[in-house]
């Protein structure tokens, strides 16, 4: 065998390897598109679950808040009832 044959023959099969490695890097590639994807749109799932579910929550909360501004202005509206009667008393 010629030296030159030989060479030419490995020149060959390592450009053969390295289409066919080019060609798997390219399907995982694509497949790694794919998965960031999928993630992606778990995340925005997760992201709009969230949203739903602290709406309430913060109507609650305000809710509850409301209420008790509520009962400490009837306290010292009561406060301030009791304060008057004892004045008037003593004069």
């Amino acid at each position: 065998m010629d030296t030159q044959f030989l060479l030419v023959l490995i020149i060959g099969l390592l450009s053969i390897n390295l289409l066919f490695v080019g060609v798997y890097i390219i399907l995982v590639l694509k497949e790694v598109r794919t998965s960031i994807t999928k993630f992606n749109e778990i995340l925005e799932t997760a992201n709009q679950l969230t949203k739903s579910l602290a709406a309430p929550i913060i109507t609650t909360a305000g809710t509850i808040e409301a209420f008790l501004h509520g009962f400490k202005a009837v306290q010292t509206f009561k406060a301030r009832k009791v304060v008057e009667k004892g004045g008037q008393e003593n004069a």
